[in-house]
């Protein structure tokens, strides 16, 4: 080769590196003057209107019927204007959703969503892998949202879509489904508060026995498996028990659960290690949903629930003969105590709850309130979600 080609050859690569770089500088400025723009946008505004115009955007998601039930339950709370088709979607799905369930409402496309009907909220029920860029959309066009999850396989997508609500101040929901179960939310704050002495050990189980036969291809279209579908459920109530710290570690041990082929990531164990403390949350999709619980260890007591819901009323399938579910009147927190502490004495002590007739609507009907401006928007919720989100990650071992 001749010097002259070498030089030239050279020059052409180097200036192809150029050429490339310079097209990834653009690509990024451009994306950050989006994300600029999006959250330099209006702040949000409580309306102070009674009743919330609502679009259901998506029905792909395995929570979308219980969701849309919810609010045509909270008819003081809610009038539903339609919803957006996302069934033609080729993304991986539990189960084929049903567009004949919601045809007496308008069927909208994203654009009229956005741009003509306007609603004071938007519920996002796409699949899972659609979730945060669909979100993204609609928070950069200034709507609120209940967005369902998982938040996504790595931490940029849902941060930029966190950080543009945060900025302006739009009320963003993500759907946990249990923020609003009062005796989990008692039992957290008996831990929290010190009642049961130093929290040294949490378990939970979220199995499960439905999906077949289609499941272990579901769940294997995930990192992490169930972890990544479910252990975020348990994650989300956990750690305000310690303030929200960051767990020291998070990972999973993941296993096929029995039956599955040996690849499936359908029965995971998730431990969580803080210090003093280690939680840990299984996912068997072979396990039985009803008997479901909660356990929170103490040096000065122990809390337990089971069952944590009726599970006749949580509008998504058990996999199990719905008629031979019991059913459930009273969530009950069992707490024993070995010395007295606060309101509650030495022994066994009962706190009793009404059964919810519904999953989700407890937590729409706040949301409902915070758009009506009766309640402040949580301004701290942005960054526990995104402390949850990362130990979740953790969690499917990313």
């Amino acid at each position: 080769m001749l010097k002259g080609e070498r030089i030239m050859k050279m020059s052409c690569k180097s200036c192809l590196s150029f050429v490339s770089c310079l097209a990834l500088v653009t690509l990024l400025a451009s994306c950050a003057s989006v994300d600029y723009a999006a959250m330099n946008g209006p702040r949000w505004k409580p309306n102070g209107r009674l009743k919330q115009r609502v679009v259901l955007w998506g029905i792909v998601h395995n929570h979308a019927k219980g969701k849309f039930d919810a609010l045509l339950k909270l008819t003081n709370d809610f009038e539903v204007v339609g919803w957006v088709d996302d069934s033609a979607s080729k993304a991986m799905r539990m189960s084929e959703p049903k567009p004949q369930n919601y045809a007496k409402w308008p069927k909208l496309t994203p654009d009229q969503v956005l741009n003509e009907v306007k609603p004071d909220l938007v519920v996002v029920e796409v699949s899972n892998s659609e979730l945060v860029e669909v979100s993204t959309r609609i928070a950069a066009a200034g709507y609120p949202m209940h967005m369902d999850k998982p938040l996504g396989t790595d931490p940029v997508g849902f941060r930029r879509m966190s950080d543009i609500c945060k900025a302006r101040g739009i009320p963003l929901q993500i759907g946990y489904m249990f923020r609003a179960n009062e005796a989990i939310n008692c039992a957290t704050k008996l831990a929290h508060d010190g009642v049961i002495g130093e929290v040294f050990a949490i378990e939970a189980d979220l199995n499960h026995s439905y999906g077949y036969p289609k499941y272990p291809e579901y769940a294997s279209s995930y990192p992490g498996g169930t972890a990544y579908l479910l252990a975020c459920h348990a994650i989300e109530w956990a750690m305000p028990i310690f303030d929200d710290a960051m767990p020291e570690r998070t990972y999973s041990i993941v296993k096929p659960a029995p039956g599955d082929p040996e690849d499936a990531p359908t029965h995971t164990l998730t431990i969580m290690e803080y210090p003093r403390c280690v939680a840990t949350f299984r996912v068997c999709s072979r396990g039985t949903q009803p008997c479901r619980h909660i356990r929170i260890d103490g040096t000065n007591g122990t809390i337990e629930i089971e069952p944590i819901e009726d599970f006749r009323t949580v509008k998504h399938t058990t996999g199990l003969n719905e008629n031979g579910l019991t059913r459930v009147d009273k969530l009950v927190v069992k707490m024993f105590l070995k010395k007295a502490k606060a309101a509650y004495h030495e022994g066994w002590n009962y706190i009793e709850f009404e059964a919810p007739d519904d999953r989700y609507a407890g937590q729409l009907h706040e949301l409902a309130r915070i758009l009506r401006g009766e309640i402040p928007n949580p301004p701290g919720l942005y960054e526990h979600d995104l402390k949850v989100h990362k130990v979740s990650l953790d969690a499917c071992n990313l």
